[in-house]
């Protein structure tokens, strides 16, 4: 298994709101990405405490032997949601701010990877020449979607496509998505919106698909900012390849 991830605060935000997370330990690892929102700063704030958050809750309890990966996903999210509530209510310029999550746990004793979200960063698993999105988008136009009220071609242009109808910090309880999958010969792809606002699903995969995925973080993050780099960008690409690569280059 190996690693790749960075991220850039793209070419039109003043600062990075963005964190992530690589904790790799030898039976679990630890990946996640955060989208912070929010006032000046609120969001940079409202991100890195989840993020500690989260990576604190794992380091003291990943060695447990009781420890379940969904049961962390779920309880350290919530732990993160009460931390931000409780800064944006003591402080008025944090007032409203929040964070979109998407971790991934990954037990390699059982070749398992445990994903939890909340808001629109996004995981997928590419093999076999496709990419799939693990995560649903909690935004208002995946909503009417969802409904049939607009078409995939409409939700691309939509005035609202950045509402996001859920995220850790901004209401008393956060309700976070779980999904199980097995992972073996394929890759986990972490992303904030940053990435899947300027490049398709297919954009991504034929990127990894010609410089692996060594070289693929770097060229994405060029290819959202030639398209424009209106957000922040942060990518984690998790190879369980056999060669270490996506594909034959």
């Amino acid at each position: 298994m190996r690693v790749y991830f960075e991220t850039n605060k793209g070419l039109m935000r003043e600062n990075n709101e963005d964190n992530l997370i690589v904790e790799e330990t030898d039976r679990y690892n630890l990946y996640a990405v955060a989208d912070g929102m929010g006032g000046h700063k609120a969001g940079e704030v409202a991100s890195s405490i989840a993020i500690d958050t989260i990576k604190s809750c794992f380091m003291k309890s990943f060695e447990s032997e009781d420890f379940k990966a969904p049961t962390f996903i779920i309880e350290s999210i919530n732990k993160a949601n009460d931390k931000i509530r409780k800064e944006s209510l003591n402080k008025e310029e944090y007032e409203g701010m929040g964070t979109t999550i998407t971790m991934a746990v990954v037990d390699h004793s059982i070749k398992t990877a445990y994903i939890g979200n909340v808001g629109d960063s996004r995981a997928y698993i590419i093999k076999n020449d496709e990419i799939r999105q693990i995560t649903e988008d909690h935004t208002y136009v995946h909503e009417l979607l969802k409904d049939g009220r607009i078409t995939t071609e409409e939700a691309k242009t939509h005035p609202k496509r950045n509402v996001i109808t859920r995220a850790v910090g901004s209401e008393d309880f956060v309700h976070a998505d779980i999904f199980e999958i097995e992972v073996e010969n394929d890759i986990i792809l972490l992303c904030t919106d940053g990435l899947t606002i300027h490049l398709s699903d297919d954009k991504i995969k034929e990127t990894i698909k010609e410089y692996g995925s060594s070289e693929s973080v770097q060229r994405l993050i060029k290819l959202a900012n030639d398209n424009g780099g209106t957000d922040n960008i942060t990518i984690i690409i998790v190879d369980n390849t056999i060669r270490g690569e996506a594909y034959d280059r």
